[in-house]
């Protein structure tokens, strides 16, 4: 007899449990909104906004713990039951890994809340610098 071979292409979980909001997503439509909605159709694992300034480059993305949980949101989707702040969604699988990486390290120029209000508690405007 002859061998026959399969070969299956599986993709990454990410794809399969992912879905790109596409349209419908208002600038004032907060994440714990949109991740609400979605858990009607299952866990959600990460609801991210995207760039609301640039939406087509960085569109909000659901992912999902499970692929069924993807599938059903992006059924009701299509079926344009899926309505946020008054706005119709539009969404589709997205094979994105993630929102851009964004370095943990403190900028130079960034002061966090803690260092403005001892500042403050000190008397002093800005700059920072003076003795403790």
């Amino acid at each position: 007899g002859r061998d026959v071979w399969f070969v299956f292409f599986v993709a990454p979980l990410a794809a399969m449990t992912t879905i790109e909001i596409t349209g419908g997503c208002s600038s004032s439509t907060t994440r714990m909104i949109m991740k609400r909605e979605m858990e009607r159709f299952g866990h959600v694992d990460v609801c991210h906004m995207g760039n609301r300034e640039d939406p087509k480059t960085e569109p909000p993305w659901v992912r999902f713990a499970e692929p069924k949980a993807a599938d059903n949101a992006l059924e009701a989707i299509k079926a344009n039951l899926v309505i946020i702040d008054g706005l119709v969604i539009q969404a589709q699988k997205s094979t994105r890994r993630g929102p851009p990486l964004v370095s943990r390290e403190p900028r130079e120029a960034e002061v966090g809340s803690r260092e403005l209000f001892l500042q403050r508690a000190r008397g002093g405007g800005g700059g920072g610098g003076g003795d403790r």
